[in-house]
């Protein structure tokens, strides 16, 4: 379905699976692709969650990672979950943790 939309300059799509990020070089211009992203979708039958849309944000969590101007960070409940594993003490353990 995204082959057929054209972005306008300036603006890029990134998709994995259902999960869209849309960044662009300045607020405006990413502000309007994003509504006429919106509205293509829904022409297209597709439904937005608007409990996962982040519209028009400095910041955004994607996969995982909160990504902001060039940057990428692991989220912090992703971290807390890899630091409160017990280290494994057998070999089975190791298999399972891997």
């Amino acid at each position: 379905i995204l082959r057929e939309y054209r972005l306008q300059d300036g603006v890029m799509l990134i998709q994995y699976v259902d999960d869209l990020l849309l960044a662009g070089e300045n607020q405006e211009t990413v502000r309007k692709e994003s509504i006429q992203l919106l509205n293509f979708l829904s022409l297209q039958g597709l439904k937005i969650s608007r409990s996962k849309l982040q519209f028009v944000e400095e910041e955004v969590k994607y996969l995982g990672h909160w990504i902001s101007k060039g940057t990428k960070k692991l989220d912090h409940e992703r971290v807390n979950g890899i630091l409160s594993l017990k280290a494994p003490k057998s070999k089975r353990q190791i298999r399972q943790l891997l």
